[in-house]
């Protein structure tokens, strides 16, 4: 029973995990050893206790103090196992911040950033265009080539949640552009690197998305944006600066500033307005010298027609190692 959910962790989040039945049950009430299984789990590096009951689970309240005194008793972060779970019990579960898994692959495990509804189809469907979050780990690798890393490491170092910076990085090996050895400090974690130039960008360049949400006109800069756009292309080339400020800033800090925007047409065409991209993702997390980075910028510009803006990319990407190799 325990096994269909243990090969699933394995596969999916933690090859080193190990799940066995629990020895020390000897400080345990028998009402606690009688009413459920115990088995040491150990997972991304955290030590755990699985309990699955013998019979049905108990009431919310009742588990909440069950849990309560397994935990206290063990000093362990405790985890609830369940054959099959409704919708209804789900919820409450995670209202209560209860961790549980499921034998089909759900789980809930706020202790690691977990938080998955049957997910193996989502792992095993080709990538074909970066999420948000893969993009910004193709970005991180593309400027730390040398970078070696784990999932919580990698996590730490960009915000992401644990689940999250699993994600992304499966999805970078899926895609070829990653590659990991099993080692660290633990040996047990998968630590990742990238491939090298030139073939991590000529891969991956296909996977790009374009940054930009959406544009919108402001009488004036917002605060903490970066010259984007094809005027950033004109300070790195030749090609001829646009007759108006474009910037980019994150969704995210969009929403943190008071700006004016300005909607109607005529006013957006007649003056010289500031066009601001507004990105899915921060553009300052690759970015030190008040322009956004060059890949990014390439990101948003791919997609033009205009064979002036082609040959400035073309131009600028040339002096890059990570173009030529």
């Amino acid at each position: 029973m325990l096994k269909t959910v243990e090969l699933y962790l394995k596969e999916n989040i933690d090859e080193q995990l190990k799940i066995k039945p629990r020895l020390k049950n000897n400080k345990f009430p028998i009402f606690l050893k009688e009413n459920y299984n115990f088995y040491d789990m150990t997972i991304l590096g955290t030590r755990c206790v699985l309990v699955d009951a013998v019979d049905e689970m108990p009431s919310i309240d009742q588990l909440q103090k069950h849990i309560k005194q397994i935990k206290n008793l063990t000093s362990r972060q405790i985890v609830m196992y369940y054959k099959e779970i409704t919708r209804y019990r789900r919820k409450s579960l995670i209202e209560n911040r209860i961790a549980f898994v499921v034998e089909d692959g759900q789980m809930y495990l706020p202790f690691l950033g977990l938080d998955l509804k049957k997910t193996q189809e989502h792992v095993e469907e080709k990538v074909k265009r970066f999420t948000t979050p893969a993009q910004i780990a193709y970005l991180y690798f593309l400027y730390h080539k040398e970078e070696v890393v784990n999932t919580t490491d990698f996590a730490n170092k960009l915000g992401f949640s644990i689940m999250t910076a699993s994600r992304a990085l499966n999805d970078l090996y899926r895609a070829n552009l990653v590659t990991y050895a099993v080692g660290g400090k633990t040996g047990r974690s998968k630590e990742y690197k990238r491939i090298p130039d030139p073939d991590y960008f000529l891969k991956g360049r296909d996977y790009i998305k374009t940054p930009v949400r959406k544009i919108i006109y402001s009488k004036t800069r917002p605060l903490g944006a970066l010259t984007a756009g094809i005027e950033s292309l004109a300070e790195l080339s030749m090609i001829n600066p646009p007759d108006h400020p474009i910037m980019a800033i994150g969704k995210n800090k969009l929403d943190k500033e008071q700006i004016e925007v300005v909607k109607n047409r005529d006013i957006i065409k007649d003056s010289k307005l500031v066009e601001v991209e507004v990105w899915d993702y921060d553009p300052g997390l690759f970015s030190n010298n008040g322009h956004v980075d060059l890949l990014s910028l390439y990101a948003s510009l791919k997609e033009e027609t205009d064979e002036r803006i082609e040959q400035a990319l073309e131009e600028v990407l040339q002096g890059e190692s990570w173009y030529t190799g």
